[in-house]
């Protein structure tokens, strides 16, 4: 392998994982871009050396990328709030590994499949984050009066209590604490439960972040 090959190679790992990785980081989340460049730059160079030092056979050092990227993966997933998060950084980890494997043995047109379709995945999963669909649902906790009516409870922008995902009550208290999924946009959530703060029905709320 020549080197303007190598470096070519090398030089569409990183511009890849670089533009990334700093989209994730401006966008806050716990990878950065730093951790893609490595993994796309680490794939591709142990991938090039398969291919240059055994090209009949490298699989078994290609394999190798993969399985000790797994273990990398499994750090990225932890619980928080009863849920176990972060399966798609686990899972972005392990495809921009294969994304710098697939450049190193030079089968761009699949490294170009592969990078479209996480940039149209990202973009699709950012709109769904950004108005709190599926996965993306906040959980919402707020502690009324027991007397409350389910009318009530659509004048503060509520859904009754049949819908909510847990109804506990404090007879001795006189509280009802109702736990909802919603799918409010984060631009609303502060403005929401401020309102819910100015009810004379509502005694504490919280919403998961």
């Amino acid at each position: 392998m020549d080197n303007s090959t190598i470096l070519f190679r090398f030089s569409l790992a990183f511009v890849a994982a670089f533009g990334f990785g700093l989209v994730r980081q401006r966008m806050g989340k716990p990878i950065g871009f730093g951790t893609f460049i490595f993994l796309a730059l680490g794939s591709c160079a142990l991938a090039m050396t398969a291919v240059s030092h055994n090209e009949q056979n490298p699989l078994p050092l290609l394999s190798a990328i993969i399985t000790g990227v797994g273990f990398l993966g499994a750090g990225a997933l932890f619980r928080s709030n009863e849920r176990v998060v972060g399966f798609t950084s686990a899972a972005t980890i392990w495809i921009f590994a294969v994304l710098g494997m697939t450049i190193g043995v030079g089968e761009y047109l699949i490294a170009g499949l592969v990078f479209g379709s996480i940039a149209t995945v990202s973009l699709v999963d950012r709109w769904l984050e950004t108005h709190w669909v599926g996965a993306h649902n906040r959980k919402l906790s707020v502690e009324v009066s027991l007397d409350i009516t389910d009318s009530d409870l659509s004048e503060l922008g509520l859904p009754p209590r049949a819908s909510a995902q847990l109804v506990e009550f404090d007879r001795e208290a006189g509280t009802l604490r109702l736990t909802y999924l919603v799918k409010r946009p984060p631009q609303e959530a502060s403005s929401f439960v401020n309102r819910l703060a100015e009810s004379k029905w509502v005694r504490r709320s919280s919403i998961e972040t």
